[in-house]
């Protein structure tokens, strides 16, 4: 992935999670790119599709929460009365938009004309 693309995607986790200072850059960049690998390997792509863009930073949002509050690796996690959960796989909540997506690429029909 290229570094326009994953400053584009570091800025808009930020602006969501309210992250300020460059503190956290890095490992965010790299949870960036670890998803942008996983959704491109699940949809057999070399290139990140635009349409799965939002794919990727929704699973470095949850990485990043489950990051940081020490829970890598757990199912669940509670502090003080809020409780998280975690899926086994980060690709499992999207995989009826990646399924969708690669239905749409199948049928080849999206965008098409069809006339009488």
């Amino acid at each position: 992935m290229e570094d326009a693309k994953v400053n584009e995607f570091l800025t808009t986790v930020k602006l969501d999670k309210n992250i300020q200072g460059n503190d956290l850059d890095i490992l965010l960049s790299n949870f960036i790119k670890q998803a942008s690998e996983m959704v491109c390997l699940y949809v057999g792509e070399d290139d990140l599709p635009t349409q799965l863009e939002v794919v990727v930073i929704r699973i470095t949002e949850a990485h990043y929460v489950q990051s940081m509050n020490d829970a890598d690796g757990t199912k669940s996690y509670s502090e003080e009365g809020a409780s998280w959960s975690f899926q086994d796989n980060e690709l499992t909540p999207f995989i009826p938009l990646l399924e969708r997506y690669l239905a749409n690429q199948e049928t080849g029909s999206k965008g098409v004309l069809w006339s009488w």
